[in-house]
């Protein structure tokens, strides 16, 4: 499970170190909690989950800011499907509900921002969301900030919708294994539903 020592990966400040680390450190520890993930995540007699650990291969020059593994219908690819990511930043991990760039035009074809806000603030209040995965930065999910991010996803080309929870390195959690293994478990739990009725309005 995730310790506090595992966010020292970030401390490298070259491509190759940091590589090395993401590789060695934080990566098996994704694969090993992957299938717990994927059988929380699995519908009944649905299609199977994927996970797709970040390879991070277009990095020549600069160290990856962050790293994940993301979970999503698709064997081959996530980007494209509304998707579920696990990672680090340098502060924080980070468990989330994701519809990137190339997902969007799906969504917005099929759910009206009504129907997104509705679905976003079903979610309990201690969770976050974004318009930029590309960023750490979060904002709390209440009613405002939710229709300030629905409405930037539907009137700007390149935002995106990220929801979900984040715990900061000094969180407590990180010194009791069982309990943050439960907390990532129920947190994709939660988001289940969402994923749902995305995939559901998606497809109809």
């Amino acid at each position: 499970m995730f310790v506090r020592s595992d966010f020292a990966t970030f401390d490298d400040p070259t491509l190759a170190g940091r590589m090395h680390l993401i590789k060695t450190v934080l990566d098996p520890k994704f694969e090993a909690l992957a299938p717990k993930i994927i059988a929380t995540l699995q519908p009944q007699n649905g299609q199977p989950f994927y996970g797709h650990v970040a390879k991070h291969q277009r990095r020549f020059k600069n160290p990856p800011v962050d790293t994940w593994i993301a979970f999503s219908q698709n064997k081959r690819s996530y980007k494209a499907w509304p998707h579920f990511e696990l990672g680090f930043w340098p502060d924080r991990l980070f468990m989330y509900f994701d519809i990137l760039d190339e997902c969007k035009p799906s969504v917005q074809g099929k759910l009206t921002a009504v129907e997104l806000a509705t679905l976003l603030e079903a979610l309990p209040a201690d969770y976050v969301l974004t318009a930029n995965h590309g960023a750490p930065t979060t904002s709390p999910l209440n009613q405002e900030n939710v229709a300030a991010t629905v409405q930037k996803f539907n009137q700007y080309k390149h935002t995106e919708l990220v929801v979900g929870r984040s715990l900061f390195k000094a969180d407590p959690l990180f010194d009791q294994p069982a309990a943050l293994e439960a907390y990532i478990l129920e947190t994709f739990t939660t988001l289940m539903p969402l994923y749902g009725a995305m995939m559901m309005a998606m497809e109809a």
